[in-house]
């Protein structure tokens, strides 16, 4: 059967219902006479030396023969970056042409996939992302570490998620970050005895001084005390640390000696010293005739209940404990913690590599934890363990994953974090693969609070919503009245709460667009200036269940966030919001703006001000606009109704009444925000088959690929069988072959995408990286404290 088109082919063909003609002859009589006559300058057929020789195909079966090579064709064409710009003057191929062509490669790789047989996609080798890292810390040790302030953000590609191991990739400054982290999380969690030490004064030169190397293992306030023979006059000694002046030290005297001539006294001072080892020096000034001893310790403080309890969840022993056999206890700890860091069984040998800095510290003369510490800084650099790794199939040919493989994909998937207990044991009993067993596992993990893990980054970043309140919607003086952090967050989770509640009721997707509840706190319901007419007590603490009191408002498309979102500075954008409801609702791409576009004209004949409707009139008059604008701005202005922080309107600024009426490109006509609705979900195949693939394409962490196109068009016709409710996408997404399996051989790579992940060699980098910074300390000193 063949495929449906996607929205793009439907809105712009007003035929769109009549049988489609001959794919061949199509291509014969209305493509490739555009290609010839826009590209063969360049791509002449008949030269053999021209580059990318796609115009010797002479019918359809081309693009399917050539598929990587025709997707090209159509992103170039699409994205304007073919013809070159120096030869696009001279081009006489127009914006609908480039459209068209474009739109209908893209339709026929997808219409063809299936016949490529079975495609499962490479494996791929991507870091966790701060998400990620933050759970899998938090599930492995205990601590609720925040990594925003160290870890950069996370790119975006593919699916546009922060999955997408394209741009998860490590530059040199982030190994640093991440050795500092570990830093940080492993003191949070292991409590170090106070450091107490003394050292003695050379015999052989008592006046020359007295200084001593002294490790440092905590960031922490020292009292630093020499004890010296004092001569007649008031003695004056200076402190040094590294080399750096940290001030005089205030004098106490000891005991009075029986000889008059001699006295006993005491130097002290306290100071913030970071964690290294410090050269801690006392140099000699007035009055000094010999020096006895330095002694630095640690100021003592009861340790926190939270972290006494994290060091005994790690030791089995409390804080300041020793085991009677410190480096089997070691081990125990390791051959305990590194199969979940790693998420698969671990062999002896790499047990011995992480003991091995154990034993490095031991040589030191390093207190029990922190040789501890210094081994499981190494596990928390390891590629291993901030990399997701899957083994790469030589020959070409589709491969199940392991047990732990697959076990790693479902919970990051579900959880961003790391497989718990009981995958770990289907795993490790070889029943994972079993169908009916991971479809039990995806039941179960959907019904954990840890779930919500995949509801708010998925919702977050594919409505584009997850930023409110910061890059998004930014919080405004001027409008700080009615728009507070409280509502920046309110609107953030609205619909969050939205998908939440369909997939944990396993309501139907189309929901998403049609639904007429929502969840609202008090301050929302202001905001929206719906108040007086929701029913049923509201609260400023706990969002509430409702209904929308009408019709206006159902589904993502009337939420105050999604609306404003796509507004300008106190104005509407019909062009941003219907761009908006075409690449994230139906999945049919914009393409960038030509270039020097003019901006809108808001003045008319006589100096009259033109409305927005008036405004994209006379811009989609250029033809080199009207391609895309005839696309978008329908559906924007069919929500003019709402103003630019999403709120209803009745009249415009000037107090017009607001005009919402529109007609698409395929002939449905429309008037304000309930008929615009009504006329996308007339084409909810198109909506389910974008969500699909957006699920997809988060959960393999890859951008999707032309053979991916046959599993989209499987889910979704399995999805719309079960009236296409949320846990059947989730749980067949799951179960589909891209998902459990991977592509082995050069087929696995697709050359459209930048191949940025790391290979074993560069992971074998890493390694040495880290394992090279694992004995560096901080040069800083930290300062007086007097």
């Amino acid at each position: 059967m063949r495929i449906k088109l996607l929205a793009a082919a439907a809105f712009l063909s007003a035929g769109a219902a009549r049988p489609a003609p001959d794919a061949s002859q199509e291509f014969s009589q209305t493509i490739r006479p555009v290609l010839v006559q826009n590209c063969a300058a360049c791509h002449n057929p008949g030269n053999p030396k021209a580059p990318a020789a796609f115009l010797k195909g002479a019918d359809a079966g081309a693009i399917e023969a050539n598929r990587g090579l025709w997707r090209s064709v159509a992103a170039q064409l699409r994205n304007r970056t073919m013809p070159p710009a120096a030869q696009a003057a001279a081009s006489k191929l127009t914006e609908a042409d480039r459209l068209r062509v474009s739109t209908w490669i893209e339709n026929r790789l997808r219409e063809t996939a299936c016949g490529a047989g079975e495609y499962a996609g490479a494996a791929v080798t991507r870091r966790l992302n701060r998400r990620e890292y933050h759970n899998s810390i938090r599930d492995l040790l205990g601590v609720d570490f925040e990594v925003l302030g160290i870890l950069p953000a996370d790119g975006t590609g593919g699916a546009g998620f922060d999955t997408n191991g394209e741009t998860l990739f490590v530059p040199p400054m982030l190994t640093e970050r991440y050795l500092e982290a570990a830093q940080q999380i492993l003191d949070r969690v292991i409590v170090t005895p106070p450091l107490a030490l003394t050292a003695a004064a050379d015999p052989a030169k008592p006046a020359a001084g007295i200084s001593t190397s002294v490790p440092i293992y905590m960031d922490a306030s020292y009292d630093v005390q020499v004890d010296f023979e004092a001569g007649p006059g008031p003695p004056v000694l200076i402190l040094r640390v590294d080399g750096a002046e940290m001030g005089a030290m205030a004098m106490q005297q000891k005991r009075a000696d029986r000889r008059a001539s001699a006295r006993s006294t005491i130097g002290r001072l306290q100071v913030n010293l970071a964690r290294g080892t410090r050269l801690v020096s006392v140099e000699p000034g007035e009055s000094v005739k010999a020096f006895t001893s330095l002694t630095i310790t640690q100021k003592k403080e009861q340790p926190p209940a939270e972290k006494r309890a994290l060091h005994y969840r790690l030791f089995g022993m409390e804080p300041g404990d020793r085991p009677l056999q410190p480096r089997k206890a070691a081990r125990q700890i390791l051959e305990t913690l590194l199969p979940k860091a790693f998420r698969r069984p671990v062999a002896p040998g790499e047990v011995e590599r992480f003991l091995a800095m154990y034993d490095r510290g031991a040589e030191r003369g390093d207190p029990y934890e922190e040789r501890v510490k210094l081994a499981l800084k190494a596990v928390l650099v390891w590629p291993e363990f901030l990399f997701r790794i899957e083994r790469k199939q030589e020959k070409p040919g589709v491969y199940p994953l392991s047990q732990y493989e697959l076990a790693t994909r479902l919970s990051y998937f579900l959880w961003s974090t790391m497989p718990d207990e009981t995958l770990f044991r289907l795993a490790a009993e070889g029943r994972l693969q079993d169908t009916n067993v991971l479809a039990a596992q995806v039941e179960r993990m959907l019904d954990d609070t840890r779930s919500r893990a995949f509801v708010n980054s998925f919702v977050g970043q594919w409505l584009g919503t997850q930023d409110i309140g910061g890059r998004v919607m930014p919080l405004l003086t001027e409008i700080q009245s009615y728009y507070t952090p409280e509502i920046a967050a309110d609107l953030k989770a609205q619909p969050v709460l939205l998908f939440d509640r369909i997939l944990g009721e396993n309501r139907s997707v189309i929901e998403l667009l049609d639904a007429n509840y929502t969840h609202l706190t008090q301050r929302l319901a202001k905001f929206y200036q719906i108040e007086e007419r929701v029913k049923g007590a509201l609260s400023d603490v706990e969002f509430q269940l409702v209904e929308w009191p009408d019709n206006r408002r159902t589904g993502v498309l009337g939420l105050s966030g999604v609306l404003a979102m796509t507004s300008r500075y106190q104005e509407t954008s019909p062009v941003l919001r219907g761009a908006w409801a075409l690449e994230t609702l139906l999945g049919t791409p914009v393409p960038p703006p030509p270039p020097d576009v003019p901006q809108l004209k808001s003045g008319g004949e006589g100096g009259v001000k033109l409305n927005i409707r008036e405004q994209l009139t006379r811009h989609r008059a250029d033809a080199a606009c009207a391609a895309c604008h005839n696309l978008m701005d329908p559906i924007g202005l069919g929500l003019e109704n709402f103003d630019w922080m999403g709120r209803w309107r009745d009249k415009e600024a000037g107090g017009k009444p607001v005009e919402a009426m529109g007609a698409l490109p395929s002939g449905e006509k429309f008037n304000g925000p309930v008929e615009l609705r009504n006329a996308l979900l007339a084409r909810k195949d198109d909506f389910v088959r974008n969500l699909t693939g957006r699920v997809l394409g988060y959960a393999l962490g890859r951008s999707l690929q032309d053979g991916d196109s046959c599993t989209v068009q499987r889910l979704v016709e399995t999805v719309a069988k079960d009236g296409y409710r949320a846990r059947t996408l989730v749980r067949e997404i799951a179960l589909s072959v891209p998902f459990r399996n991977t592509q082995g051989g050069a087929a696995a790579v697709d050359p459209a995408i930048p191949q940025r992940s790391l290979n074993i060699s560069g992971l074998n980098a890493l390694k040495q990286d880290a394992a090279s910074h694992l004995n560096q300390v901080k040069p800083e000193v930290l300062t007086p404290k007097r």
